[in-house]
């Protein structure tokens, strides 16, 4: 059977995110590795699209009630340079939860993570894809908790120093083209 490159490499993304979601929640709790060992045991070769919550878009808003333990994958498409604000809440109802963390990347360079509640500033360079993981756990398997996750992609606007500077190079050709139609 033939894999086309784009199948393959799709492939070889969701391997290495689910193998470096695994990586990093062994090193911050031993019970996070055993969740993602636990609830993906074909973890090798699995879509990345099997973990992925919803369709991808440049922001997020969404409150999850856990029982036992949670683990979400979201995928965020950025359009352009910018800033990427992520607020993690333990809403703490009923209960609060014993266990809350965030990771995201784009499986090349950016990892960002966040352990329990927190705000979180992520800086783009450009159009980009990442991947937002959030690893919950309530106090027991018979007990429940609630999170809010947040995610606001501000674009980078265009400096005013650079309005002023178009502004006055389209004068100088306004005035150069009044100046040869008057000749």
């Amino acid at each position: 059977m033939k894999v086309k490159s784009s199948q393959f490499f799709n492939r070889f993304k969701a391997t290495l995110c689910v193998a470096l979601l695994a990586g990093s929640a062994t090193l911050s709790s031993g019970a996070h590795a055993e969740y993602v060992a636990g609830e993906t045991p074909n973890w090798q070769g699995a879509p990345l699209t099997s973990y992925v919550q919803g369709s991808p878009s440049a922001s997020l808003n969404q409150s999850i009630v856990v029982r036992g333990t949670s683990l979400i994958v979201n995928q965020l498409d950025l359009p352009s340079a910018g800033v990427l604000t992520i607020r993690l809440s333990d809403i703490k109802w009923p209960d609060a939860l014993s266990a809350l963390s965030f990771l995201v990347t784009d499986l090349d360079n950016t990892w960002n993570t966040l352990n329990g509640a927190g705000d979180l500033l992520v800086n783009v360079t450009g159009p980009t894809q990442l991947f937002a993981a959030v690893f919950a756990r309530s106090v027991d398997d018979n007990s429940f908790g609630l999170y809010n996750l947040r995610a606001d992609f501000s674009p980078v606007p265009l400096p005013a120093a650079m309005w002023l500077l178009l502004s006055g190079l389209g004068g100088l050709g306004l005035m150069r083209r009044r100046s040869s139609e008057s000749k």
